[in-house]
């Protein structure tokens, strides 16, 4: 297929397979937390995160992501549908980086369905919530996406039933 011949959803794909993940890629859990998983710690983890802990649920998401690929991450089997669904519980409750980092895990397909229009969903709301890679990302994806996707991301954005997010999720970018 000739590039000039492509959809843009196609061309879309296609960047994004050629581009280094490292622009888009899941962001890091914070300083504070180790990247060693032991059992113990990681059953801790797991529990706040079972009873509700946004941050938690960040860095358990974090570690399944991660799991086998970074060095310091050990402890638990690498499942992306794992990191995709704790990254949405605290996306959901309000945190930027999580909600960013859905929007990636949708712009590559990694344990969700590749879609750039949940994904520019997910980055109106980080961008919203402060996080400023996701207005960049934003920026890139206005010339890829036709009027009708943008509109309908906003349309998806609003629908997201996501909590505002608590002081103690401020994100620093």
């Amino acid at each position: 297929m000739h590039i000039l011949t492509m959809s843009r959803h196609t061309l879309l794909i296609l960047l994004l397979s050629l581009s280094p993940l490292s622009s888009w890629a899941a962001e890091p859990v914070t300083k504070a937390f180790s990247h060693t998983v032991y059992m113990q710690p990681y059953s801790k983890l797991r529990q706040a995160a079972e009873h509700g802990d946004a941050q938690a649920q960040y860095d358990l998401a974090y570690l399944y992501y991660k799991s086998g690929v970074d060095p310091e991450v050990a402890g638990v089997a690498r499942s992306e549908r794992q990191a995709a669904h704790w990254y949405r519980e605290a996306a959901m409750q309000g945190h930027a980086r999580a909600q960013f980092n859905m929007a990636v895990l949708h712009l590559q397909g990694h344990g969700v369905e590749r879609d750039p229009v949940v994904a520019y969903a997910w980055l109106l709301l980080a961008s919203g919530n402060g996080h400023e890679a996701s207005s960049e990302l934003i920026a890139e994806l206005d010339g890829l996406l036709n009027a009708r996707q943008i509109e309908e991301a906003h349309v998806r954005s609003a629908a997201l039933q996501v909590s505002k997010p608590r002081p103690e999720f401020a994100q620093d970018n």
